[in-house]
């Protein structure tokens, strides 16, 4: 750059560092790329204005560099005409965006030094040189990528621990022993959401017991579910592989084996638990929603017969009508919804709720509801056995006594039996809840006091799988008859 009177002026340079990984979190790395440019810049007459630095940050992986974003605004507002930096993959590890830097020099005129060799953009072969680099560091890194994600699936099949991070809760600092303070609040997590409890609810009831997670942080909805859904708390190795394109882990992975440390809960709970946290239909009640929440929504079915003489069978929700709650058959355009019927909500509560715990002090009901349960057991083994089945054709394939095609035929009608069974696996444990809460028509109703909404809706919802409400006696002003129960058991 000269100035007016055509002698050479200095540039104002701005150094760029970057380290992928800092494991110590020291920085160290990226101290030294600091001291080696700032001798370059020394060298090159140039004057230091500023150190952009990216610590921890993988130029590969996508991740917002934001000292990088920094740099390329200051070099637009024209303070900055010459980059340094140590080697040009610190820059970036993208063809892409080494384009943008060449584009940029064009522009502005920026001068680009490093530390490992001078390269000169302005000039054909200076910008050749920089794109063989970054192809080179591009390659490198894929490859990279590559061994590490195959290194991480190995250590999962080996089942062995992996490191990094705050310690899972649960299991105390080496990972491997049992916190058992921890482990019974994750029994009792796991027994609530497979009771159809919400993790809202759940979130609330532990903040209030102030149960907190490994950080001392209270639990939030997407925490516990990450937590319940995880493999390792049933002693499993989970592997969970993500695209560079992705930007959230999947909530369920691989299990790929046994692992090194006990379980908290048993490989039966922990898939059941799986399947039913994993299930997109599952309703999510919004943490710190102010809205009235309705008992009875989606278990209560209109019952008003149409034209053809059936029930509509449309779920009713809640609508409040001057200010008193009410379920209705709702009316929605583009819908069957007939809404033709409604009813008085706390009523409604009061009676299904009565006829619950009538039900539930019927010695009759429970234990035609216990022999139910027993089925979850012959399904469970149904489900084992069919992944083991799935790991032998797999293992038969690899050493070639079958072909790939032979595999796929075999595997397909496999796994959609094991979709089948671990879909009604999810849903038929249902004495579990009811434990604990059985007892005479008194003690259940002061047990139900003492309940949230949804630990009530998931007593009801176990005992029952739908209540049709037919249309209401104009001459009555509360008919109970009018409740049709479709009783589990």
């Amino acid at each position: 750059m000269t100035n007016s009177t055509g002698t050479r002026s200095t540039r104002r340079a701005a150094i760029y560092c970057r380290i992928s990984q800092d494991r110590g979190g020291a920085g160290l790395g990226v101290t030294r790329q600091e001291e080696d440019c700032r001798a370059l810049c020394a060298r090159m007459g140039w004057d230091v204005v500023a150190v952009y630095t990216d610590n921890d940050v993988s130029a590969y992986s996508g991740a917002v560099r934001r000292a990088w974003q920094e740099l390329l605004a200051a070099v637009s507002r024209g303070e900055v005409d010459a980059i340094a930096v140590w080697h040009v993959d610190r820059l970036t590890r993208s063809p892409r965006e080494l384009e943008d830097v060449i584009d940029l020099a064009d522009r502005r005129g920026v001068e680009l030094a490093t530390v490992s060799g001078e390269i000169d953009l302005a000039t054909p072969t200076g910008r050749m040189v920089a794109r063989m680099l970054g192809a080179a560091a591009r390659h490198e890194a894929e490859h990279k990528a590559e061994r590490q994600k195959r290194q991480r699936r190995q250590a999962a099949e080996a089942g062995r621990i992996a490191g990094g991070g705050t310690r899972p809760y649960g299991y105390e600092e080496d990972r491997l022993t049992i916190r058992e303070s921890e482990a019974e609040m994750i029994r009792e997590g796991v027994r609530r959401v497979l009771a159809n409890e919400s993790l809202s609810s759940i979130c609330r009831d532990w903040r209030e017991r102030k149960i907190v997670g490994p950080a001392g942080q209270p639990w939030k909805p997407g925490g516990l579910r990450r937590l319940f859904a995880s493999a390792r708390i049933s002693g499993r190795r989970e592997h969970t592989p993500r695209s560079s394109w992705e930007t959230t882990r999947p909530l369920l992975g691989e299990i790929v084996a046994d692992a090194v440390w006990p379980e908290i809960i048993s490989h039966e709970d922990s898939d059941r638990v799986r399947k039913v946290l994993s299930d997109p239909t599952r309703r999510r009640n919004v943490e710190g929603s102010t809205k009235r929440s309705y008992l009875l929504s989606g278990v209560l079915r209109c019952g008003k017969p149409k034209a053809d003489g059936k029930p509509c069978g449309w779920g009713m929700s809640g609508r409040p009508r001057s200010g008193v709650p009410r379920y209705v058959c709702p009316n929605t355009p583009g819908t069957d919804a007939c809404a033709g019927t409604a009813t008085n909500a706390e009523r409604t509560d009061d009676h299904v709720r009565d006829m619950v715990l009538a039900a539930l002090e019927s010695p009759t009901f429970m234990e035609r509801l216990r022999e139910q349960d027993t089925a979850s057991t012959d399904l469970y083994d149904d489900v084992r056995a069919d992944e083991q089945v799935l790991e032998e054709l797999a293992r038969d394939m690899g050493e070639r006594r079958i072909s790939r095609k032979e595999w796929m035929i075999a595997r397909q009608p496999i796994e959609e039996r094991l979709e089948r069974n671990r879909a009604r696996l999810a849903k038929v444990s249902r004495v579990a809840v009811l434990s604990g809460f059985v007892g005479t028509f008194e003690d259940m109703q002061a047990r139900w006091q003492r309940m949230n909404s949804s630990q009530r809706r998931a007593i009801i919802t176990a005992c029952v799988r739908s209540i049709e409400v037919r249309p209401a006696d104009p001459r009555k002003r509360w008919d109970p008859d009018r409740f049709v129960f479709d009783w589990v058991a």
